[in-house]
């Protein structure tokens, strides 16, 4: 989440920008806790939202992807 703030930071956007994210589980046992932190990191921006169980992610540490899409004018 961090990550994606900062990338909008530096092309002069925010948070508030962000109209669509993806997060990708490599466990959707673990998806309650990562829609709750998506919850508190967004509160009440609310963009579109989807979340899909993967099999694995690039690194094997890796457990979750997020993707966030921004409407920059």
């Amino acid at each position: 989440m961090k990550n994606i703030e900062s990338a909008l930071k530096n092309a002069g956007a925010g948070l508030k920008d962000v109209v669509r994210t993806r997060m990708y589980v490599t466990n959707i046992a673990n998806g309650k806790k990562v829609g709750k932190a998506h919850g508190e990191f967004f509160r009440d921006i609310r963009p579109a939202t989807s979340m899909v169980e993967v099999s694995a992610l690039i690194s094997p540490e890796i457990l979750v992807e997020i993707e966030a899409d921004a409407v920059l004018l």
